[in-house]
């Protein structure tokens, strides 16, 4: 569809009326169109080319609010908006005290690069913003555009964003020029009221520079998808697989702790070469029950890319009334159009199947508030399945190894590679002889060597086992936990292990494998009681749980599933987890077959994971021991966005090991969790039951750590109104419910970010690699508002290692930079799913799992009594 289409913004000129489809049933309600933002990239198929760990997401920074000067004026289009809002600097979190530094001292000195280059020279003029206004109204962005351009002689040198425009030259207010649409020669009457002036200083000068970079990349013969360019040229497809990767470029200049910096960062975007129609006629084949039900609980949520303007959509809806040879009024020519002619005549596109459905996309929560500002309905739009290219991978394609290892090879690139692509960026713009003057005519000139910025590397953390410590190296241990005793073991008196009869044998082999690896380490797994099923179906798992586990006091249940069935999994835990209260462990046949080194590897595994649900501590990390509680909070977003969950982890004990869950369902779809105060009250209410039971002396907290999955800048002011505010008030109930009198313990809040573009480079001699585990940069490319810093914790074996970033948006605890930083670390030795350091601290990623669990698993609220131990893992 057109942009117009796109935006969903209701045109009142003649050109909406000439380009708008409509319903075909409601001939007086014309419908144009939005796009969701991307939303959960990696999902939907965009990454940062060559992150080692496989996620991706927005800087930081992102979302930041609004300029000052901004608060009463409209927004102009998405990527002004985006650019004000990571810009802004209104909210400052740094601690206001002057003698108050951010930069730890721990640890050994070392310098690193950033893939940021330095604006050595910026603009040193005063802007004049005006607000632009089309009569009749314009939709389309480059309409409005060039409707401008023709008058560059009278306005002098500007930017035009869609709705704002800067120059240096005041003009005469008002303003009216005339242009001619070229479309139907139709006069369009421009106003131009001054709205500002910018002093060099305010941050929405900075947004402005961001436009003036971004008119630079247009110059490149990129292509802009959404708000990012990609190299078309340089797309590359995925050997024996339908996929498409195109290597793109994000860019952002913003101000951080003493100059002006460009971060560029190297993305990839995954364009399937199936579309959703493809997607549906295979369902069809398949023969699928509830065919209408699967198609739309396959593409609802998924993005999709129309390749004749190459725009995404996302996918809310398939209307399997309405088809592709249904028809809406075209008012341009006052008749009725079929979409199969609309898209013939307008894009030149043949629809091969006439009676395939719709797909709909409606407004997103940006488009809404837009269009409400303006007094405007905002309206989905229907898109041809057919022309609608899939974008991301699907379910199977993320199961399919040999895939995945076919996509790291291409966007996982070493270090190495990443600096010469930066560096071979950078050149592109100098070599340019169009965006060097552009560049010079605003004051604009960039570095061309990567910033440097000091580092330091933190003490590895030994470990603390029932035999005593292991001193680790490079952020693993595997081998060193298969000849130590757990620092805490559980008792484990039955369980059960429910199978298909077919794999009686296989079963029984891994069961004693399990056996055999728990001993060393002092677990003792008793022999099970064996249920075999002679049928594989779901109900047959239930039904063979509910005969059996109902009858005795199982310590667990564990399921063998020949395949790997979403269906039966999310059973199996729906029923173990909310109508049992009991913890239960699901694998598949699978990962039992190969050879015995393997099978060794898969046994321990799935042994630590029940032993910790049973309450085992496989190993503690060096923290400080002091009665203080780690919180970790996450949310979970179902990909149809119609709920949400969050999860909040809470430890109840001085080495942080053994944590308490909390889970709600929110059913607004919230990010922001209205449910902290109760999370917190659960959590202390566990946690002195649990210093009750240990005798101790301090029976609440005397801080209180939260790491809190990473949100927009935007919403940290909510943050701290909503869920810090939470943590107050349970604490104030904690001390009437308690009897321990009155109770206002320090609370240190930190977000958490995976999801950032900043990466680091270690030069050795010739060549750059990763820095080590426990590298920390609290310096330079650091934001100058924030109590922030960023942290290395993994050793990765292809790509580029993404640092995580911690921002200290409260810290009434008084804990200082050096212990913030060395926890941090330390947090991520003691997620015992895996033997080594993870990216975030443990309990940031024991609530994703908890999250995902709950969301994409049950669907419903476990049982209470599972909250004790992690049930979850």
């Amino acid at each position: 569809m057109s942009d117009a289409e796109r935006r969903g913004v209701k045109r009142s000129s003649r050109e909406l009326q000439q380009h708008l489809p409509r319903r075909p049933q409601e001939k007086d309600r014309a419908h144009n169109g939005t796009s969701s933002q991307i939303i959960q990239e990696i999902r939907q198929g965009e990454v940062r080319g060559g992150e080692a760990a496989g996620e991706s997401g927005e800087n930081s920074g992102s979302s930041r609010g609004l300029s000052r000067i901004r608060n009463n004026q409209p927004l102009g289009n998405t990527t002004e908006k985006f650019f004000h809002q990571i810009l802004s600097h209104d909210l400052v979190t740094r601690p206001t005290d002057a003698r108050f530094s951010k930069a730890g001292s721990e640890g050994s000195q070392i310098e690193v690069q950033s893939n940021y280059f330095h604006l050595t020279k910026r603009p040193d003029m005063k802007l004049l913003q005006y607000r632009v206004d089309f009569t009749p109204e314009i939709d389309h962005p480059g309409v409005k555009k060039a409707l401008i351009r023709v008058h560059e002689q009278m306005i002098g040198k500007y930017i035009f964003d869609g709705t704002l425009l800067y120059n240096t030259t005041r003009l005469p207010q008002p303003l009216e020029l005339i242009s001619k649409r070229k479309s139907d020669d139709s006069e369009v009457r421009i106003t131009l009221r001054l709205t500002s002036e910018i002093q060099k200083e305010d941050p929405v000068y900075t947004s402005v520079t961001n436009l003036i970079l971004r008119r630079c990349m247009s110059m490149l013969n990129l292509v802009m998808i959404r708000r990012n360019f990609y190299d078309k040229e340089a797309r590359e497809d995925v050997p024996n697989h339908p996929i498409t990767i195109w290597p793109g470029y994000l860019t952002t200049i913003r101000h951080h702790e003493q100059e002006y910096f460009m971060n560029v960062e190297v993305i990839n975007k995954f364009l399937r070469r199936d579309t959703a129609y493809d997607v549906m006629d295979k369902m069809r084949r398949a023969n699928t029950d509830n065919l209408q039900e699967r198609i739309k609980a396959e593409l609802v949520g998924k993005i999709v890319m129309t390749g004749y303007n190459n725009k995404t959509y996302r996918i809310d809806d398939v209307d399997f009334v309405n088809r592709a040879d249904s028809t809406f009024h075209l008012k341009k020519e006052d008749r009725d159009i079929s979409y199969i002619e609309y898209y013939k005549n307008r894009y030149q596109q043949n629809i091969r199947f006439p009676n395939q459905p719709m797909l709909v996309s409606r407004p997103s929560r940006r488009d809404i508030n837009g269009c409400a500002n303006q007094n405007i309905e905002p309206q989905a739009i229907y898109l041809v399945p057919e022309l609608c290219g899939m974008t991301g991978l699907s379910a199977e394609q993320r199961d399919n190894n040999n895939l995945k290892k076919a996509i790291s090879t291409i966007t996982r690139v070493t270090p190495d590679r990443r600096v010469e692509t930066l560096l071979k960026f950078r050149r592109r713009l100098t070599n340019s002889p169009e965006i060097q003057r552009e560049l010079r005519s605003w004051g604009l000139q960039f570095a061309n060597d990567l910033v440097t910025c000091k580092a330091r590397i933190l003490p590895a953390k030994p470990l603390i086992t029932g035999a005593g410590r292991i001193n680790i190296r490079e952020g693993e241990w595997s081998s060193d936990m298969q000849r130590n005793k757990m620092a805490v073991s559980a008792e484990f008196k039955e369980w059960i292990v429910i199978l298909p009869s077919r794999m009686n044998q296989q079963v029984r082999h891994f069961v004693k494998l399990i056996q055999q690896v728990g001993l060393p380490q002092g677990f003792n797994v008793p022999e099970p009681r064996y249920v075999a099923l002679e049928r594989e179906q779901t109900s047959e798992y239930i039904n063979a749980m509910r005969d059996n586990v109902s009858q005795r006091d199982y310590d667990i249940v564990m399921c063998v599933l020949r395949t790997n069935r979403t269906d039966t999994y999310s059973a199996i835990k729906k029923y173990t987890f909310c109508e049992r209260g009991i913890p239960s462990q699901v694998i598949t046949g699978r990962i039992i077959e190969g050879n015995q080194g393997k099978l060794m590897s898969v046994a321990t595994k799935v042994m630590t994971q029940i032993a910790c649900k049973l309450g085992a501590e496989p190993w503690k990390a060096q923290v400080p021991n002091k009665p203080w509680m780690i919180v970790g909070y996450d949310t979970f977003h179902d990909a149809a966005q119609r709920k949400a969950v969050g999860a909040f982890v809470a430890s109840t004990n001085d080495s942080f090991t053994r944590y308490n869950s909390s889970v709600k369902i929110h059913s607004a779809n919230e990010e922001i969790s209205p449910s902290f105060q109760h999370h917190m009250l659960t959590s202390l209410k566990a946690y002195y039951m649990a210093q009750v039971e240990n005798k101790s002396k301090i029976l609440l907290p005397e801080n209180i750590i939260v790491y809190r999955d990473g949100i927009g800048a935007g919403d940290i002011q909510t943050v701290l109104d909503i869920e810090l505010g939470g943590i107050k008030e349970a604490c104030k109930k904690a001390a009437m419910i308690t009897k321990t009198g009155h109770y206002d313990p320090g609370i240190s809040f930190v977000i958490v970010s995976k999801k950032i573009n900043t990466r680091f480079f270690l030069k050795r001699r010739d060549a750059f690699g990763n820095p080590p585990c426990g590298t920390v940069v609290d310096n330079t490319v650091t934001l100058s508002e924030r109590f922030d810093f960023f942290l290395v914790s993994q050793k990765v074996n292809q790509g580029t290692i993404s640092p995580i970033n911690f921002n200290v948006i409260y810290n009434s605890s008084n804990i200082t930079p050096d212990i913030h930083q060395s926890l941090a670390y330390a947090l991520t030795h003691v997620y015992f799913n895996w033997p080594g350091t993870v990216r975030v601290p443990a309990p940031i990623q024991y609530a994703h799992k908890l999250a995902y669990l709950i969301g994409e698993r049950t669907q419903r609220m476990p049982l209470d009594n599972l909250a004790k131990y992690p049930y979850y893992l």
